[in-house]
Formats: structure tokens, C-alpha cells, sequence
């Protein structure tokens, strides 16, 4: 990281906050689960979007190489120009021209085009399902097991396969949208819905792609092991190519517990032409990466996992001599009824000597005062640890509009790889103010990509460069001494002078329940109030 200076941002006008094409596609989608809805269950509703999808960017990705190859093999000049019919032919099916480009040779019966043939026929749905296992049968190393015959055995009818197939043969997804990770827009789109059509609040959600991009860039990745135990559809890996434009310097070790997303984060890597070992599992009682560690660690754990279950996350499965939850020679307590400090110190264990972690984390984690807790935040700052705080606005995510905040932990603060020395300090950022609606939503902000270089920049120079200038309300670099203080308590807004008032650190889960209960009182007395006044209007209606 220290050899990659930060890049620069533009230098004029108000931030730019993209999104237009994406809010369309998202429309777009809207469209088809509507097509679907009252035929399938909302929560399998992706099951059978999904493939559609993949099978759609697949052949798109294909028909834009070929028809670049049979331009080329005709144009005098070009390096593949051949008057010969039997080259032409072996360069249009030479699977490496097809890899170069991040695009793979589809069978026939799985392309899109005939997918669109037979879109009326009564057997779409077996169809469909052969295409899916040709494509498996073509690319059995990385599609194994991926694509299972789900079509012609479920109640999805005939007519919504046909709606859905012309709904994504639209232009829209002709267009090119700049490497964004768009299945996983697919997926986050479609988590958000069912989550709110189901009223679920799991603590699980999809990582926003802007958030995905400031911790990347933070981390600016340029070789090693990036892992994510976490890693849901794999967009912190597709980032993380994106940021190395493809360089091939990273390699992606990832693990995750859902078996759909499993197969998810493979369809995903496979569609943006990566490798990766990518475990099925539960990190917590299974960690299938035992003895890795990583360069980098990027992730976005579930939210207080277990706060709301009688019997917690399964703390007490884990073995006492588990080695994941010793910290520099000292065992640290786990709090039985939130696994986020279990994901810390997963990470941590898993980072190698030089490496960084940086990781979404419920914005309560930075302040909550539960023993088990607070004695695992105090350790890390005191055993220097953490290295970076940044708190971000609410509404980034699509399904709840709950705040975040990003934490990096270092194993490289005593000056190791080319990183400057920082004991004793922590550089703090509030990002509360930053972000924007999305263009299209009336809920979801994102973050521009000025706002990202903005808050990058100053991580990047205070790892390489020295200590960045406090800008007050934004960013501070405090000292060990000034987080005593407090107490241990991480909020940005504590460090940096944030104009806040005395509620703004109040963790969202305690904040939001202490305002309905103020609420619902309000209302009380309100009625209270009504009944007094109508029954001295009564009395003066009686007097006169």
C-alpha cells in the first residue's frame, strides 16, 4: 500500500453522486419480482431470478468477444487478421481470447438467444434447466454443483418464466456499467424486498457497493491473500480486482455459512473471471481456514448476531483453548448475547504479521458498555490494534437504515512493510455528513466517489506519510492518553468536534426503542389532554 500514492480526486464542482443506470436496472427488477409475486414464496423468489441473470450476463459478456474476434480476424492491420476460414474459426473458439477479456465460450443451448427462442414454449422451464446444467457440464472446476435443476420441478409458472426472460432481454442490460459488481446489485436489490416484505431484521445485510469501495480503497490491496469469512456474494473480492485493475497479484479466500450465497459468491467470481477458495461453513464452530493468514482482511459481518435469540450466537460451543480469542498472550471474555466481537477477533487471528483488517461493524460496537465487550475493545486499543475508526451516515443500506461504522485493525503499526510507525494513536473519521439519495430512492444514500477518495486519502497518508492535519467535525488523530478519557469509547464524533447534540453517539438499538417508548407516552397524553378538554367543554356547554 505505501507504494501506491493516493489517487487524486477531481478538482472542482459539488460531489457527484452516480447511480442513474443502477436505479434503472433496479426498476427494472422491481418489475420482475412483480411479475412473479403471488406464484412463488418472496424468500425464493431469487432462486430463480438469480440464474436467469447469471446465464443473461454470461452470453452478453460472450456475443460482445465474438463479435469483437470476427471484426478483428477481417481488418487488415489487426494482429488476428487471416484470409484463412480454418484460423478464423480456431481464433473465434480459442477459449484463452475469450478469458483475456474476462469473458467465457457459452454452449449453444445455454445462450441467451436461444433461451429467447423458446421463451413461449411450454417447456421453458426444463429448458432452462438443461442450460444451466450444459453450462455446469462446460465449466465443471468452477461451476460444480452451482446450477441445480430448479425450474421444471417448482410451481413457477410458464408465463412468469417467459415475463422474466423478456424482461432482462431489455437494453438496459445491453449497457455497460462500468465493471459494477452488478449481480451483486441483483442480490442486494432483492435481500432489501424480501427483508421488508417479510419484515425481517436479521443483522445481515448486503454490503452497499459504496461502502465495499471506501474500505478497499482504504486498504488500497495490491498483493497477497484477501479474506472475507464472511463473504456473502464476494464483492469485497470483485472490488478488490477492480482496485488492482485486474493485476492478478491477489489471491481470494473466502468462506460463508448460506448455502445460496455460497454458490452465489462462485457464480459471482466466475462471471468476473476470478479464482477463489471459497469454503461452506460457519466461521463461528467451523472455521475451514483454520491455519490461514491472510494480507488483508475485508468483511461485513452480520449485526449483533444473537442479541435476539434466548440462547444467543453459541458462545458457549466455543472450546476454551480456542486460539482465536487470545490476544497477545491474554484469553479475552465473550459476550454470549452478540457475536460482534467474535467477528474482531476472527479477523484478527486470521491477519499475518504486516496485514491489515478493515470491516463493516454496527456502530453500537464503538461505545456499548457490556463487560465482555468492552474489555475486548479496551484490549485491542491498548495492545495497538486499532488503527482506524470511521463512522458513516445511516440509510447506505437498501434495507435498513441503520448507521455503520468501519473499523481497521493493523498488524503493521510498529512500521513494518513500508508503513509509517503510529503507536499510541488512532485516526478517527465521521463520515456522518457525507452521502447522498441515490437517484430513483427515497431511502438509500451512497457515497460519491469524491467522498470515498476524501476519506481514503487521509487513511492512506496516515499509514504512509505522516500524521494528517485534524479537520474539525471530520477527522482527528488522538492519542492513547485522549481515548482513556473516554473510556474506551471509539465515536468519532468524540474526537473530531462533531456539532452533535448529546443523543448523537447513543447506539441506534438503544436510541431507536428509547424514542418509540417516548413516542407511545406522548400519545397517552395526548389522549389525556383530549379527554380533559372535552370534558370542560361539556361542563361549559352544560353552564350555558
Amino acid at each position: 500500500m505505501p507504494a501506491r500514492p493516493a489517487r487524486r480526486g477531481r478538482k472542482t464542482g459539488k460531489p457527484r453522486h452516480t447511480g442513474n443506470g443502477h436505479a434503472d436496472l433496479i426498476r427494472q427488477l422491481w418489475e420482475a419480482a412483480v411479475t412473479l409475486r403471488g406464484s412463488i414464496e418472496p424468500a425464493d423468489y431469487k432462486r430463480y431470478v438469480l440464474p436467469i441473470i447469471f446465464l443473461r450476463f454470461l452470453s452478453l459478456r460472450y456475443e460482445r468477444r465474438r463479435h469483437e474476434l470476427e471484426r478483428l480476424v477481417k481488418a487488415p492491420g489487426s494482429e488476428y487478421y487471416t484470409k484463412s476460414p480454418k484460423q478464423a474459426a480456431a481464433i473465434l473458439e480459442d477459449a484463452d481470447e475469450y478469458r483475456a477479456v474476462g469473458a467465457f465460450i457459452v454452449p449453444k443451448a445455454a445462450r441467451w438467444e436461444e433461451i429467447v427462442k423458446h421463451a413461449q414454449a411450454d417447456d421453458i422451464k426444463v429448458r432452462l434447466d438443461s442450460a444451466l446444467e450444459t453450462l455446469e457440464k462446460a465449466y465443471p472446476d468452477k461451476l460444480r454443483g452451482l446450477l441445480p435443476r430448479t425450474y421444471a420441478g417448482s410451481n413457477l409458472g410458464r408465463e412468469s418464466v417467459t415475463g422474466l426472460i423478456n424482461l432482462f432481454s431489455r437494453d438496459v442490460f445491453r449497457e455497460d456499467h462500468g465493471g459494477t459488481d452488478l449481480i451483486g446489485l441483483v442480490y442486494e436489490y432483492f435481500i432489501g424486498e424480501f427483508a421488508n416484505s417479510e419484515g425481517k431484521r436479521g443483522g445481515e445485510y448486503f454490503t452497499p457497493v459504496s461502502i465495499v469501495r471506501v474500505l478497499v480503497n482504504m486498504l488500497a490491496p495490491e498483493q497477497g491473500t484477501v479474506f472475507d469469512p464472511c463473504c456473502g456474494s464476494g464483492g469485497m473480492f470483485v472490488q478488490s480486482d477492480l482496485f488492482t485493475r485486474h493485476s492478478q497479484r491477489l489471491s481470494f479466500v473466502g468462506q460463508e455459512s448460506k448455502d445460496f450465497t455460497y454458490r452465489l459468491c462462485r457464480m459471482n467470481l466466475f462471471i468476473h473471471g476470478l479464482d477463489g477458495n471459497i469454503q461452506l461453513g460457519n466461521s463461528y464452530f467451523d472455521d475451514r481456514h483454520a491455519t490461514l493468514k491472510a494480507d488483508y482482511v475485508l468483511a461485513n459481518p452480520p449485526f449483533n448476531d444473537g442479541a435476539k435469540s434466548e440462547g444467543g450466537w453459541g458462545a458457549d460451543r466455543i472450546p476454551d483453548k480456542d486460539p482465536r480469542f487470545v490476544v497477545g498472550g491474554q484469553r479475552v471474555p465473550l459476550s454470549p448475547r452478540n457475536a460482534n466481537t467474535m467477528w474482531i477477533l476472527h479477523f484478527l487471528h486470521h491477519l499475518k504479521a504486516g496485514g491489515t483488517a478493515g470491516f463493516v461493524m454496527a456502530t453500537g460496537e464503538l461505545g456499548n458498555g457490556e463487560i465482555a465487550r468492552f474489555e475486548v475493545r479496551k484490549t485491542l486499543v491498548e495492545q495497538g490494534y486499532v488503527d482506524c475508526i470511521v463512522q458513516l451516515t445511516g440509510q447506505l443500506f437498501a434495507n435498513t437504515q441503520i448507521p455503520c461504522s468501519l473499523w481497521f485493525l493493523a498488524r503493521n503499526r510498529h512500521g513494518q512493510r513500508g508503513y509509517r510507525a503510529r503507536e499510541g494513536e488512532i485516526l478517527f473519521i465521521d463520515g456522518r455528513k457525507l452521502g447522498a439519495l441515490i437517484p430513483g430512492s427515497r431511502k438509500q444514500k451512497q457515497l460519491c466517489d469524491d467522498e470515498v477518495h476524501r476519506i481514503a486519502s487521509v487513511y492512506r497518508a496516515y499509514c504512509s506519510e505522516g500524521r494528517p492535519p485534524d479537520v474539525p467535525g471530520f477527522c482527528k488523530v488522538a492519542t492513547f492518553d485522549d481515548v482513556r478519557g473516554q473510556n474506551y469509547a471509539l465515536m468519532p464524533g468524540r474526537y473530531v468536534g462533531a456539532e452533535d447534540g448529546p443523543d448523537d453517539d447513543e447506539p441506534f438499538e438503544e436510541k431507536f426503542p428509547r424514542l418509540v417508548k417516548q413516542l407511545e407516552e406522548q400519545f397517552a397524553r395526548s389522549g389525556e389532554l383530549e379527554a380533559a378538554i372535552r370534558a370542560q367543554l361539556q361542563e361549559v356547554l352544560r353552564g350555558s
